[in-house]
C-alpha cells in the first residue's frame, strides 16, 4: 500500500578496488513511482558480510501488525540468515546494522545462494532458504526474534542434490508446503514439508549444467518453468508435473547465452521475464511460447538506482569503461504490488525500474490486470457480448431489428433447405395470385417450369397451347357459317382454268419448262397448281413459287407469316416483327419450331421487341426464358426502386434477392454477374448479417466493391465460419494490404552526414523479431517495419450460392502475387513472389536490408522460405495450408501429456495468439472454428482382423511387423505395470494399423514408423527413440491415440532385448 514503490537492495560485493572486503550494504529506495520523484535513497545500513540473496514479506497477519513494512531476510556470503525490520531502517535512516537487525541464523555452511518467502497469506511466516553447500533449511519466522529451523530430510532420495549448489528456491503458487529448489547439477527438486521430504525430481539438464532459476505457473501450480545456464543450450523447459518427469510440456528458445534470472508475472500468467548471458532480457508471451519483445538495457528513459558513490571507484556507471559483460543484467522481478513494473539488476552495480505495459499488449491481447470487471460490446451480426463482475460467463446474445425480414429470411432458408425449387415456386406463385399479384404469379409460374425436364413442353401448356387439346379441336371442327354438304369435292377446290390458260400451260409441260407452265397459273391466279408444277421443276423453281405464294396470300391469310419463316429459317425477323400484344403466341411459336440453339436468343429478341414497345414486365418473363438474368433483373430492379421509393422496404430487398437466387439455380446464365445485380445483393446481404443471419448473408457477397470484400472478410472470420466457408467457396481474400512504411536503419555517423533531411524518431529499436541473426543495436533485434492498411481494389469475386446442385456460381480465382495482394513497398522486392504459398509476401527488414516473409492471415514473420504444407480442409471447396505457427502449436500442443486426462493444456501453451484469424488452431480470445469430428477408431487388438486389414493397405509389410512386434512382448508383462503397457502397445498398434487402412496416415509419417520397427528389429533403440522424439514433437497433436502406445513398444522391446542378453551372461 503506502510503501508499494519501495525497493531493497543487498549488495553482492563490497565495491573495494583492492582485496580487502568491506562487507556489504543493504538499502531501501523509494521508487517515486506515483509521486513522479526522482528514487531516492530512505534507509541504508552496513553489514559485515556480502547479500547472496534478499527476500522481502509482509508476512502473517500476526507478524503485519506488529511490523508495519514487514521484514526482510537476507543471505549472506558467510553462510548467515539475517533478519531485518525495514520500518526501523526507514526511521533511522543510515545506522548500525544492531538497532534494525531482528535476528541472525548462522550455519557456516556456505553462501546462502538462494531464498525465498512463502507468498501464501496462511504461511508467510515460512522462509525457504538454500546453500552453496547444498544444505536446505526451512524457517518459520512466527517469532522474529527467535527462528525455528527445520531441515528436510536428506535422505536417499535427497542426496543427489545434497552436496550441489542450491540455484534457487521457489514455493508453489497454489499449495502452501510445496517448495521447489533447483540445483547446479542440473536437477530441480519438488519437496512436500508435510511429508518432510522430495516429492519428484526434475533431470532438467541432461548436460550436467546447473539450473539458473525456476518459477511457478501462478495460477497453475502443477506447471514449472526452469532456465539452463548452459551456453550451448540456453532454453526456458515448461513442466507438466501429472504428465512426465523427464520429457518438458515445451520449451521456449530466444537467448543467446546462458540464462541467468526469470521470473513469472504475478498478474498475468501469460507474461514471463528473463535474462541471460547473451545480453538479453526477453518478456515471453507463455501462450504463444513467443518473444514478445526485449527490454532495453541502456539508460534513456530509465530510471537507475546505485548506491550513492563515496569515492569514484564505489559507482559503476555506463561512462566507466565497463565491458560488455559487466553491463549484462543478472536479475529480473515483478513488483508484487505495482501491475506491470519490473525491475533489473545489472553486473554494474545498475537497477533499473520499467514499465512493461505498453510492450507487453504487443502478444495482440492486455494483460490481464488491465481488463474490465464488467462490459458489453455489440458485435459483428447484431450480436451483443456482455459479462459481469460476478461469476465466469459471459452473455452472448442475437438483437434483431427487422423481424419481419427475420422471419421472411427464415421461410426462404427453410423452404429450399431440401432442394424443393420447384415446389417452393409454385408456393410463390399461389401466395402472389391470392394477394392479387398478377405479374409476380405469372412469373413464379414461369421459375417452376424452368426446373422441369421437359421446358418447352411444359411453356406451351402454361401459355394456353396444349397440343392434344388443339388436335382434338381440328378434327372435330366445323364452320358454322357454311353448308359443307351442299359442296361437292370439285367446288371445293380452286377456280377453273380458262382454255387459253389450259393450252399455255399444256405446251409448255409439253417442253418440258415447267417455269413458263408456273408463271402462267400464276398470273391466271391458279396458286393451287403452280405450287403442285413447281414441286416437279427443281429445287430453285419449288422456292422461287413459294416466294411468290407467300407474297401474294400473306396478307390475306397471315397464319402464311409463320410457315414462311418456319420454311425459310426466318424466326429471328419474324419474332423481331411480331405484334407485341401477341407475344405468348410468338413464344409458344418459339418453343414449337426453333432448334435448342435457337431458343434462348429468340426468347431474348422477343424480349427486346417488348421492350421498345414499352412492355417491360412481360419482357422480363421472355428473358426469363432466355435465361438471361442481366435483363430479366432490369424490371425487378425498377419493382424495388419503386417500393423503396418513399422508404426503405427491406421485404422489397428479400423479394429481389429471392428471385435472382432461385433463378440462377434454375439455370440462368452466370459467368459475369452484372454489377447493378451484385450491388443490390450486396446491400441485401449487408442487411441480413445485422439481423444474425451470417451464412445467408454470405451467399449473396457477389459484389466487388471495398465493401464487400470487407463483409466477405468479416464473414469468414465469423462466429459461424465453417458454414460462411461453404457458402463463400475459396477463402476471401484480404480486402486490405499491408503497406512496408519502412522504419530508417541505423546509420553511421559519416552516412548521417550526407542526409539532408533527417526525420526525428523515438522509435523503440528493442522489439523482438523472430530472426536467429541479430541486428546490431546495443546488442537487441531490431523492429521488422511499421504497417497500415490501404484499400485495394481486385477482380469482382462470384461465389457459389449454396443453394442446392442444380447450378453453383464458381468465384474466378483472382490473378494476383499471394492471396492478400502485393505489398507496396520501398525497396526492391526479390522477384520470385509468385511462388510463395498463398497468403506469404517477401517483405524487406530496413534495418538489416535482409529479406523476410510474412503471412498476412497469420501475422507469422520468417527469415526462411516458407513452403506449402497439405492440412486437413472444413469443406471440399477449401484447401487450407497451416502456417509454420499452427505447426508450432501442434508440436507443443500438450508435449508429452495425454490428451484424456489433459485435454486444457493444449489450449492454454499450445495456441499461437489472437493476432492470426485465419488458422484453423484453437487460439486465445477468438472463436474458435467447430471442424468435423471423424468418430474414434477402436483400438481392439485383434490379430485376425488386424492381418485382414493389413492385407487392404499399401504397407502390409510394415503392419505385419509391427504385429510381430507386439505379439512377441506377451512373455515379459508378467507385472501389473507391464500388462497395462502391453494393453497400450496393443492399442495403438491397432489404431494404427486401421487408420493406415482408412488413408489417414501421411505417407511421410507411416515411413518414420517404418524406420522405428526396422530399428526395434536391429536392435537399435537409440535411433528408435529418436525418430519416436520427432514424431512427437511434430504430430503429437494429429496420431496421439496411438503415438503414446509406440513409446511403450520401444521401451518394452528394450527391456525384453535386455533380459535376454542378460539370461546368456548368467548361462556363460
Amino acid at each position: 500500500g503506502d510503501h508499494a514503490d519501495v525497493i531493497a537492495l543487498g549488495a553482492k560485493e563490497s565495491g573495494s578496488t583492492g582485496f580487502d572486503d568491506y562487507g556489504g550494504e543493504l538499502e531501501l529506495f523509494d521508487l517515486g513511482i506515483t509521486s513522479a520523484t526522482k528514487p531516492a535513497v530512505i534507509g541504508s545500513v552496513k553489514t559485515t558480510s556480502r547479500f547472496s540473496s534478499i527476500g522481502w514479506t509482509t508476512g502473517t497477519n500476526a507478524l503485519s501488525s506488529s511490523f508495519s513494512m514487514g521484514i526482510i531476510a537476507g543471505g549472506m556470503d558467510n553462510g548467515a540468515v539475517n533478519i531485518y525490520n525495514p520500518a526501523k531502517l526507514v526511521e533511522g535512516g543510515a545506522s548500525d546494522t544492531n538497532s534494525c537487525l531482528l535476528s541472525s541464523i548462522e550455519r557456516k555452511n556456505g553462501a546462502i545462494s538462494a531464498l525465498q518467502f512463502n507468498p501464501h497469506a496462511s504461511s508467510a511466516n515460512l522462509l525457504a532458504t538454500g546453500s552453496s553447500s547444498g544444505e536446505i533449511l526451512i524457517t518459520s519466522l512466527d517469532n522474529p526474534d527467535q527462528p525455528t529451523v527445520t531441515i528436510p530430510s536428506s535422505g536417499d532420495a535427497a542426496s543427489a542434490v545434497s552436496t550441489a549448489e542450491i540455484t534457487q528456491m521457489a514455493w508453489n503458487t497454489e499449495v502452501p508446503h510445496i517448495v521447489a529448489s533447483g540445483a547446479g547439477n542440473g536437477i530441480a527438486t519438488i519437496w512436500d514439508l508435510r511429508q518432510n521430504k522430495p516429492w519428484c525430481e526434475l533431470r532438467c539438464e541432461v548436460s550436467g549444467a546447473a539450473v539458473a532459476d525456476l518459477a511457478w505457473n501462478p495460477s497453475n501450480g502443477m506447471h514449472l518453468i526452469t532456465a539452463s545456464s548452459d551456453d550451448r543450450n540456453p532454453v526456458l523447459k515448461m513442466w507438466d508435473l501429472r504428465a512426465s518427469m523427464s520429457m518438458p510440456l515445451a520449451t521456449m528458445e530466444g537467448h543467446l547465452g546462458g540464462i541467468l534470472s526469470i521470473d513469472w508475472c504475478p498478474h498475468d500468467d501469460s507474461l514471463l521475464l528473463s535474462c541471460g548471458k547473451g545480453g538479453r532480457t526477453i518478456l515471453w508471451d507463455v501462450h504463444t511460447l513467443k518473444p514478445i519483445a526485449d527490454l532495453p538495457n541502456d539508460g534513456d528513459g530509465v530510471d537507475n538506482l546505485a548506491s550513492p558513490a563515496r569515492n569514484s571507484s564505489e559507482l559503476y556507471t555506463a561512462n566507466s569503461g565497463l565491458t560488455s559483460s559487466q553491463q549484462k543484467r543478472n536479475d529480473v522481478k515483478w513488483s508484487p504490488l505495482r501491475k506491470g513494473v519490473v525491475s533489473t539488476c545489472s553486473f554494474d552495480r545498475k537497477v533499473q525500474a520499467h514499465s512493461v505495459i505498453g510492450i507487453a499488449t504487443k502478444s495482440g491481447r492486455p494483460p490481464k490486470w488491465m481488463k474490465p470487471a464488467s462490459g458489453v460490446s455489440c458485435g459483428f451480426g447484431g450480436s451483443i457480448v456482455s459479462f459481469g463482475t460476478t461469476g465466469k460467463q459471459v452473455a452472448i446474445s442475437n438483437h434483431v431489428e427487422e423481424t419481419e425480414l427475420k422471419e421472411a429470411v427464415y421461410g426462404f432458408e427453410s423452404a429450399i433447405a431440401n432442394g424443393d425449387y420447384v415446389g417452393f415456386c409454385a408456393k410463390q406463385a399461389v401466395s402472389a395470385a391470392s394477394v392479387g399479384d398478377a405479374y409476380d404469379a405469372e412469373l413464379w409460374g414461369f421459375m417452376q417450369i424452368l426446373f422441369g425436364e421437359n421446358t418447352r413442353h411444359n411453356l406451351l401448356n402454361y401459355l394456353g397451347f396444349e397440343p392434344e387439346d388443339i388436335a382434338r379441336k381440328a378434327s372435330d371442327f366445323n364452320d358454322d357459317e357454311i353448308d359443307m354438304s351442299t359442296l361437292s369435292l370439285e367446288s371445293k377446290g380452286t377456280l377453273p382454268m380458262s382454255k387459253k390458260v389450259e393450252d399455255a400451260v399444256s405446251k409448255a409441260l409439253f417442253v418440258g419448262n415447267f417455269e413458263a407452265a408456273v408463271e402462267c397459273c400464276i398470273r391466271s391466279g391458279n396458286l393451287a397448281d403452280a405450287l403442285v408444277l413447281a414441286s416437279c421443276g427443281g429445287a430453285e423453281l419449288w422456292a422461287k413459287t413459294q416466294s411468290q405464294y407467300f407474297a401474294s396470300e400473306t396478307g390475306k391469310r397471315p397464319f402464311l407469316s409463320i410457315v414462311s419463316a418456319v420454311m425459310h429459317n426466318k424466326l429471328d425477323e419474324f419474332t423481331a416483327s411480331s405484334y407485341p400484344s401477341s407475344w405468348a403466341e410468338t413464344l409458344a411459336i418459339l418453343c414449337t419450331y426453333s432448334t435448342e440453339q435457337e431458343f434462348r436468343p429468340l426468347c431474348e429478341t422477343l424480349g427486346d421487341r417488348l421492350v421498345s414497345a414499352g412492355d417491360t414486365a412481360n419482357a422480363s418473363l421472355c428473358y426469363l426464358c432466355a435465361l438471361n438474368l442481366d435483363k430479366a433483373s432490369q424490371y425487378w430492379e425498377y419493382q424495388l426502386n419503386g417500393a423503396r421509393s418513399s422508404s426503405e422496404n427491406y421485404l422489397a430487398l428479400h423479394s429481389f434477392a429471392v428471385k435472382v437466387a432461385v433463378f440462377m439455380q434454375a439455370g440462368a446464365q452466370n459467368d459475369q454477374l452484372p454489377m447493378h445485380v451484385s450491388n443490390i445483393l450486396f446491400q441485401y446481404a449487408k442487411v441480413v448479417s445485422e439481423q444474425g443471419f451470417l451464412s445467408s448473408a454470405a451467399k449473396y457477397c457477389w459484389s466487388s466493391s471495398q465493401e464487400c470484400k470487407e463483409l466477405r472478410d468479416r464473414l469468414y472470420r465469423s462466429k459461424d465460419t465453417q458454414l460462411c466457408t461453404i457458402a463463400l467457396g475459396p477463402i476471401p481474400e484480404f480486402p486490405f494490404a499491408y503497406v512496408n512504411v519502412g522504419v530508417a536503419p541505423i546509420l553511421s555517423q559519416a552516412a548521417s552526414q550526407k542526409v539532408l533531411v533527417q526525420p526525428s524518431s523515438n522509435t523503440n529499436h528493442n522489439s523482438y523479431t523472430p530472426s536467429q541473426a541479430q541486428t546490431t543495436n546495443n546488442g537487441y533485434t531490431s523492429g521488422a517495419g511499421i504497417y497500415q492498411t490501404v484499400s485495394q481494389s481486385n477482380n469482382q469475386q462470384m461465389p457459389s450460392t449454396g443453394y442446392g446442385t442444380n447450378t453453383s456460381i464458381q468465384k474466378h480465382d483472382s490473378e494476383v502475387n499471394g492471396q492478400y495482394g502485393k505489398s507496396q513497398q520501398i525497396s526492391q522486392m526479390p522477384t520470385n513472389e509468385t511462388q510463395l504459398p498463398s497468403g506469404w509476401t517477401a517483405l524487406q527488414d530496413p534495418a538489416s536490408g535482409r529479406t523476410y516473409y510474412a503471412n498476412s492471415s497469420t501475422g507469422e514473420t520468417t527469415w526462411e522460405i516458407p513452403v506449402s504444407q497439405i492440412s486437413a480442409t472444413v469443406s471440399p471447396q477449401i484447401n487450407a495450408t497451416p502456417s509454420k505457427t499452427a505447426m508450432l502449436a501442434s508440436k507443443y500442443g500438450d508435449g508429452f501429456v495425454t490428451s484424456a486426462s489433459h485435454p486444457e493444456l493444449a489450449a492454454q501453451y499450445g495456441n499461437v495468439g489472437t493476432s492470426n484469424p485465419y488458422t484453423d488452431s484453437a487460439r486465445p480470445g477468438t472463436a474458435v472454428v467447430n471442424k468435423v469430428q471423424k468418430p474414434p477408431v477402436s483400438g481392439t487388438f485383434n490379430l485376425k482382423k488386424l492381418a485382414q486389414v493389413a492385407d487392404s493397405t499399401n504397407y502390409k509389410p510394415l503392419v505385419d511387423d509391427l504385429l510381430v512386434c507386439v505379439t512377441s512382448l506377451a512373455d515379459i508383462a508378467v507385472g501389473p505395470s507391464e500388462k497395462k503397457q502391453l494393453a497400450e502397445v496393443q492399442k495403438a498398434a491397432a489404431i494404427f494399423s486401421k487408420r493406415l487402412a482408412q488413408v489417414d496416415v501421411p505417407t511421410d509419417v507411416a515411413d518414420k514408423v517404418g524406420q522405428i520397427v526396422a530399428a526395434l528389429k536391429n536392435n537399435d533403440f537409440l535411433t528408435a527413440t529418436g525418430v519416436h522424439t520427432s514424431l512427437v514433437n511434430t504430430v503429437w497433436k494429429q496420431h496421439k491415440d496411438w503415438l503414446k502406445g509406440l513409446k511403450f513398444l520401444i521401451q518394452m522391446t528394450s527391456k525384453s532385448n535386455h533380459n535376454a542378453r542378460t539370461q546368456g551372461q548368467w548361462a556363460m
